[in-house]
């Protein structure tokens, strides 16, 4: 949370709404924190790990298979990702890591070109030049040579969207409508015309406000790091939290610092059995821990304020039970969900939660054995459909599971062998819709048969897949609803706003986590956010 929380009495209770990383990360940090804490958790789903489902289904033969509907990768260079693995250290799974290494297949990435043609994102001379005389890179090279030149924005500090602060840095709209409406497509799900730049594109934001250009800023912090290492040597410190989570659990910090420095290396990381295996290796840890209980399927229908005592709250389930006495509530779960408890009286908070709108992103899995249909020159992790693509079948992107398979490493344990690296098999995920779904607002989802017949039509045109491979090939159809908040332009102000009626409203018995409350909604994010509030409580 963006307002600070106080310390916890001992011996308090603690209740937590929402299974998925979030809320079990918050829970397992607080735990093992103040062991002396009884935590109950609330889940509305039989199963815990929320958007991170690692789906264990079969093929058409029979065969179990497991396709991924939720994310399946962490980012390298992340605190959070370092916390992540220092756990599954910690839990003894360390040899569950996965990695994939800089510059293998599956670490090239491509977008779709104006013609249905896959584009790789540049990662060498050759591969510059051809993305730049393609459609994708027009107005590349004037924009950044001119963007040290161009003004800031005439209201400095004030949020924008996405979109505009690119035209106005870059002197065109192509650079926002090809490349970076793809990238913010594949992460939000969202629009860069409607996206807060101050929220999702914060480098480039906070670049023109402090520096001026992004240029200058990349001069300014070329010679703010010469002037750190002729300061201090070759020496390097723990960023953001790490130091916190040394001091809070008394690791190691050089050992702590080595397995950072060794995770930057890698541009994704994995785990044997999908991500999802984090949050199952969490829940079952938890699952030991006396001062916690998890209650699953038992959807919380109401927050309660405590009539005899101000400072307490409770929680009635869809079963009708009350918990009730709880020193505080952390909730976990999206925005216009939050409202849909807030008792009648907080009638003005519930609106103000509802102001956020969430995506729903269709999930399409496709699997094919004893097949790699995908041309070798197309091998990588996947695709994004840019803005300026027509993009009929509203296509964000798709992922290329089996080529990302078949390259993990163990990166703990060398001794393990990728038994996928040996077979031929398809694996792909097509992601469908989020803000192109909208209409008035409001999420129109088309049918099964509907979308797997666009994404077929979308795979034989982008990928030349004939339709005898795509007929043979075992289909998922998933609807994760509403499971990206909307970061709209003045999102962290409408936070703030948030958080602070919280405090007024409930005082220090509540708190804010998940998506819609986090930096930002990667699996890195949400758990660094978890972790910092369980420390301000726990502490």
């Amino acid at each position: 949370m963006i307002t600070p929380l106080t310390k916890l009495k001992p011996n308090a209770k603690v209740a937590v709404v929402g299974g998925g990383v979030s809320g079990l990360c918050f829970t397992y940090f607080l735990s093992k924190l103040r062991p002396d804490v009884q935590v109950t958790l609330f889940e509305s789903q039989k199963r815990t790990g929320g958007w991170i489902n690692s789906c264990a289904t079969k093929d058409e033969s029979g065969k179990p298979i497991m396709v991924e509907k939720g994310p399946r990768t962490l980012r390298g260079v992340s605190d959070g990702t370092v916390v992540i693995m220092d756990t599954l250290r910690d839990l003894g799974k360390e040899a569950m890591v996965q990695s994939i290494e800089k510059g293998c297949t599956a670490d090239k990435k491509f977008l779709l070109d104006p013609s249905d043609k896959l584009v790789q994102v540049p990662d060498s001379i050759s591969t510059t030049l051809k993305f730049l005389f393609n459609p994708l890179g027009k107005g590349l090279i004037p924009g950044m040579l001119g963007e040290w030149f161009r003004k800031k924005s005439p209201h400095p500090g004030q949020d924008e969207s996405v979109e505009s602060v690119l035209n106005r840095r870059f002197g065109n709209d192509y650079i926002s409508k090809n490349m970076i409406s793809a990238l913010l497509r594949g992460i939000y799900g969202d629009d860069v015309a409607l996206l807060s730049a101050k929220r999702t594109f914060k480098k480039i934001y906070y670049n023109e406000l402090k520096h001026g250009s992004n240029t200058q800023a990349m001069f300014d912090n070329m010679r703010e790091k010469s002037k750190n290492k002729k300061k201090d040597g070759h020496s390097q410190a723990l960023t953001g939290c790490l130091n916190d989570y040394v001091m809070a659990f008394g690791k190691d910090k050089s050992n702590l610092l080595d397995l950072a420095n060794t995770l930057k290396k890698y541009p994704m990381l994995g785990l044997v059995g999908g991500l999802e295996t984090f949050p199952k290796i969490v829940r079952n840890a938890l699952n030991e821990f006396s001062n916690v209980e998890i209650v699953t399927n038992e959807p919380v229908t109401q927050v309660i304020k405590s009539s005899s005592n101000a400072k307490t709250i409770g929680l009635k389930v869809q079963s009708g039970d009350k918990y009730e006495g709880f020193d505080h509530l952390r909730l976990t779960i999206t925005p216009s969900k939050i409202a849909e408890l807030l008792p009648k009286d907080e009638d003005s908070l519930s609106k103000l939660l509802n102001e956020i709108q969430s995506n729903t992103i269709l999930l399409v899995n496709y699997y094919l054995p004893n097949k790699d249909v995908l041309n070798a020159d197309q091998h990588g992790f996947g695709y994004l459909v840019p803005k300026s693509n027509k993009n009929p079948g509203k296509l964000l992107g798709v992922i290329f599971d089996s080529v990302i398979e078949r390259n993990f490493k163990p990166l703990f344990n060398k001794n393990f062998q990728n038994s996928k690296a040996l077979k031929e098999y398809t694996k792909l995920t097509a992601m469908i819709g989020g803000d192109m779904l909208n209409e008035h607002g409001v999420p129109v989802i088309p049918s099964k048969e509907v979308t797997i017949s666009a994404v077929k039509d979308a795979l034989n045109r982008h990928l030349g897949i004939n339709n005898d491979d795509l007929e043979a090939g075992h289909w998922e159809f998933t609807i994760a609803d509403k499971c990206l908040p909307r970061f709209h332009v003045g999102y962290d102000a409408w936070q703030d706003k948030a958080e602070n009626r919280f405090q007024d409203a409930y005082g220090q018995t509540v708190s804010l986590g998940g998506m819609g409350f986090s930096r930002s909604p990667g699996v890195p994010d949400v758990i660094v956010d978890g972790f910092n509030d369980a420390l301000q409580l726990g502490q």
